[in-house]
């Protein structure tokens, strides 16, 4: 797909969501699609747009990341209790996140999601959704829990 094919996605996708297409809303969510399994918080996304010449203040970050998410195009993950990751939208996963060095992992497991209707079905529950998180230590050579070790 090229980059103008993309744009006009992007324009597409902002007017069908009823938002207007702003330079802003357009140039973060370029980020998001450039790296769909990246997860970005409002202070990375400053950082990359800065790095490439925009100057997009912290607050309307937040604002359009507010925007993008009511349109259901990112999705809001809590992963800490400092800041929110966002992610561009895409079809239902879990996460892995390592505690030291902040590394995040996706991935999809039919045997969990299996496990999560029998267990809803057992407690006559109707289960509509559900977010898993699961935290502990990578084991990645460069983690920094191995460091220091």
């Amino acid at each position: 797909m090229t980059s103008q094919n993309t744009k006009e996605d992007n324009i597409n996708k902002l007017k069908k969501a009823g938002l207007k297409v702003t330079r802003s809303r357009c140039k973060i969510l370029e980020i998001f699609q450039s790296s769909p399994d990246e997860h970005y918080t409002a202070d990375k996304l400053k950082d990359m747009l800065a790095d490439s010449g925009e100057t997009i203040g912290l607050a309307t970050i937040y604002r359009v990341l507010t925007q993008l998410e009511m349109a259901d195009l990112i999705q809001k993950n809590n992963f800490d209790d400092n800041q929110s990751a966002y992610e561009i939208k895409k079809s239902h996963h879990d996460h892995l996140i390592c505690t030291k060095c902040g590394n995040i992992i996706e991935f999809v497991n039919s045997d969990l999601e299996n496990l999560q209707e029998r267990i809803s079905k057992e407690y006559n529950f109707s289960l509509e959704s559900h977010v898993m998180t699961l935290f502990g230590n990578c084991n990645n050579e460069n983690c920094k829990h191995l460091k220091n070790k």
